[in-house]
């Protein structure tokens, strides 16, 4: 009789099993980068700037994505994991579980990554865009809130033929207390009677009161201020055919902040120039800021297109172009201080970029991408530019 139980419960447990389905894939990715003697700050002091000269700058190989991603579907559930080794230690990006009670809603809890704008999710699937570097909005350095969370409910809408989807998040974040932060993303999609798609939606997000930098969870908080509390909104677009890829963006992050005046008293001013003076420390020298206080605005907007040429024996070609603008007033040039050597070295924290590049795909399982970038701001009152130039290698595997 035991004997007779033990196998109907292994053919139930089997049975079970069978119904899963489970995909095991990731990709590598190589990356070398070249930037040309670049204009730094040097040789400030208390009371004044220093002057712009021209810092040499070694090119750098990386494996920036060393991933391996599960995803697992059975009936009403699905649950999906993104590990990436490229740092050297294995870490968790995703982890998530999600319970579908239909397609208008469904439920996710875990570690994931936030619908916000078109990239937030595509991140990771560097192969399948163009363009090697993310929009400047999703740049570690100038991240307008974290890229990840702990909460999603979400579905689909679907209208002849065409798509609404909704996303409200919530998750620790960068709250200080019993915060509760509010995140909300909105797109719908049109397919053309030809096939082309056309996207347009809006992202919004409120750290739901007080938030604090943490080193786990990087987001809109300066490393220097004591706390803070804003809001992110934008509109983003895209167009695909398959010749077209156009994506456009627009966001606006409001910050009412408290600055810690004994880190800011506390830094190097070898590196700030007169408009850092004037914007954080009110014009007194450095060391003698007093103004805690402070509201300012981030502004990012970002345009891209891509046309692909396709053949059978060489496979496809796409050359981009692509042009990026941010804008960070409270921004300093100093990264181990959580600042940025772009908008941080401007008069007054912006900087355009240009970029033209060329995407190759000879397979599916394989993406090579080269490019070139200007960037451009202003310095001691004039206009700078420095270039770049970047290449990536990818390679998609599945099991």
């Amino acid at each position: 009789m035991k004997k007779a139980i033990l196998a109907v419960a292994c053919t139930s447990v089997f049975s079970v099993q069978a119904k899963m389905n489970t995909n095991f894939y990731g990709y590598i990715e190589g990356y070398l980068e070249q930037v040309e003697p670049q204009q730094q700050w040097a040789g400030g002091t208390a009371s004044s700037q220093g002057e712009v000269k021209k810092k040499d700058n070694p090119h750098e190989f990386q494996t920036p994505n060393v991933t391996a991603m599960v995803k697992s579907t059975k009936g009403k559930f699905s649950s999906f994991l993104n590990l990436s080794a490229a740092s050297g230690e294995v870490e968790t990006r995703n982890a998530w579980v999600e319970m579908r009670k239909s397609d208008k809603l469904k439920f996710r809890i875990g570690k994931l990554y936030r619908p916000f704008g078109l990239y937030n999710e595509r991140l990771d699937a560097v192969p399948t865009y163009i363009g090697i570097e993310a929009p400047e909005l999703y740049d570690s350095d100038h991240l307008l809130l974290t890229r990840t969370t702990n909460f999603m409910m979400h579905g689909d809408f679907y209208v002849n033929g065409n798509t609404l989807r909704y996303a409200i998040t919530t998750g620790n974040d960068e709250r200080l207390g019993g915060e509760v932060p509010i995140g909300a993303d909105l797109r719908y999609t049109k397919i053309t009677d030809a096939g082309n798609t056309f996207l347009v939606g809006a992202s919004f997000y409120t750290s739901g009161g007080a938030a604090v930098r943490t080193d786990s969870n990087v987001g809109g908080v300066a490393s220097w201020m004591e706390r803070d509390e804003y809001t992110v909104s934008g509109l983003y677009t895209e167009y695909l055919t398959p010749k077209h890829t156009f994506q456009a963006a627009y966001y606006q992050s409001s910050h009412s902040a408290v600055r810690n005046l004994s880190t800011i008293n506390g830094w190097d001013p070898s590196s700030l120039n007169d408009g850092q003076r004037e914007r954080i420390c009110g014009g007194a020298n450095w060391g003698s800021c007093t103004e805690a206080d402070v509201d300012y605005d981030i502004v990012t907007w970002y345009v891209r297109y891509g046309y692909t040429f396709e053949s059978n024996d060489w496979g496809m070609i796409t050359p981009y172009v692509q042009w990026d603008y941010y804008k960070n007033p409270e921004m300093i040039a100093n990264k181990d201080l959580g600042g940025d050597n772009e908008a941080g070295l401007a008069d007054d924290g912006a900087f355009n970029k240009q970029t033209l590049g060329i995407f190759f795909r000879p397979e599916n399982e394989l993406a090579i991408k080269v490019d070139a970038s200007n960037h451009q701001q202003e310095m001691d009152g004039k206009t700078v530019n420095y270039a770049e130039i970047r290449s990536s290698f990818s390679y998609i595997w599945a099991l």
